[in-house]
């Protein structure tokens, strides 16, 4: 019997078929290092800024205790020069999108370097993510897109964003 997954059934086969090919608790945790060394970013095409340039921002934890005594972390950027050059500007990104809404078209998502592992979130920390924001829908893929807007560079402590991309109307 196989469950539905909808959106995410080219994802759950995937998964399916990598699941069979090795368990990562068979292996030696030295090599470990090494699985995970095996996944490396995309490398983009064409005019888009490369990955490595937004994992410049350092992501430094920001622990405190609320006023009912229970711990409270963030995540915040610390924004390298390099990248602060790009606030405002039009730019071009290339990533695997990371659906927000239950739909084949999106209108907002998550975009980054390395392809769908998770239909719950994105195993990467926030300097490898951009929120996108588009007034026309755009079709889900599994493969890589290219994508054109205006790059916003602010923390969003409600969601963690520390980058946001807003498409140019067409």
């Amino acid at each position: 019997m196989s469950a539905n997954y909808g959106l995410f059934s080219g994802f759950a086969s995937k998964v399916d078929y990598y699941s069979n090919k090795f368990n990562l608790n068979d292996i030696d945790p030295n090599e470990n290092i090494i699985v995970g060394d095996m996944f490396e970013p995309l490398k983009v095409t064409g005019d888009a800024l490369p990955w490595q340039l937004f994992g410049k921002t350092k992501e430094v934890e920001d622990c405190t205790i609320d006023k009912d005594g229970f711990d409270y972390c963030l995540i915040k950027p610390i924004y390298d020069d390099k990248i602060k050059k790009y606030n405002g500007e039009t730019v071009t990104v290339m990533g695997y999108m990371f659906p927000l809404e239950e739909s084949k078209k999106q209108r907002k998502f998550l975009i980054g370097p390395y392809p769908l592992s998770c239909p719950f979130h994105y195993h990467v920390g926030p300097s490898q993510v951009i929120e996108i924001k588009s007034n026309n829908p755009i079709n889900f893929s599994f493969d890589p897109i290219t994508i054109k807007g205006k790059l916003k560079i602010e923390f969003n402590e409600e969601t963690g964003s520390f980058f946001y991309l807003e498409t140019i109307k067409s």
